[in-house]
């Protein structure tokens, strides 16, 4: 697979439609049973849709102005990290692998926390700023997961404005 080319052809506009998505409506406290992040490296605050057959997922982050990533990230002209956009695609992602591999949309009755490590961002595009205040939509898409390595091409969306793109990839530590 071109990761190159995928990245190219998906930074201008979103990954697809969220109107295919089966509609989802977890927040942080149903995310918590799958992502073994917390608050404040938890970046994901709600999981919105998501579609099996398509292997694709969606969310948001609340991108508060006393976050304090935005005291020390260029003061006077606050971006958020780009690095910490990218955790938050890589983040969706693990979501929608709880999903793929469960084949379900319910809530786990016990914590089903995934172990993994990032191996590797295989890319990135940085478009356009990610300000204080609002909301940015999230956008994940697997492609592939042999079970023990998994990547996903996501996306970070102002409106409807791409603002950044990236292909990351994780390892499994256990099946």
């Amino acid at each position: 697979m071109d990761y190159d080319e995928l990245l190219r052809r998906n930074r201008k506009k979103p990954l697809f439609s969220r109107d295919t998505l089966s509609p989802l409506a977890w927040g942080t406290e149903q995310i918590k049973l799958i992502l073994p992040h917390r608050e404040p490296f938890l970046l994901v605050d709600e999981l919105t849709g998501v579609d099996l057959s398509e292997e694709s997922i969606a969310g948001l982050r609340s991108l508060s102005e006393s976050d304090p990533v935005f005291r020390g990230h260029f003061p006077g002209s606050p971006v958020y990290p780009g690095c910490l956009e990218v955790e938050m695609i890589g983040q969706l992602g693990l979501c929608l692998s709880y999903f793929l591999q469960k084949r379900s949309l319910d809530p786990p009755a016990v914590p089903h926390v995934l172990k993994v490590r990032a191996t590797r961002i295989v890319g990135a595009y940085f478009l356009s700023p990610v300000l204080p205040g609002g909301q940015v939509t999230l956008l994940a898409k697997k492609l592939e997961d042999d079970g023990y390595f998994a990547r996903v091409i996501g996306q970070v969306l102002n409106g409807d404005a791409v603002a950044c793109a990236a292909i990351s990839e994780v390892c499994f530590v256990e099946p």
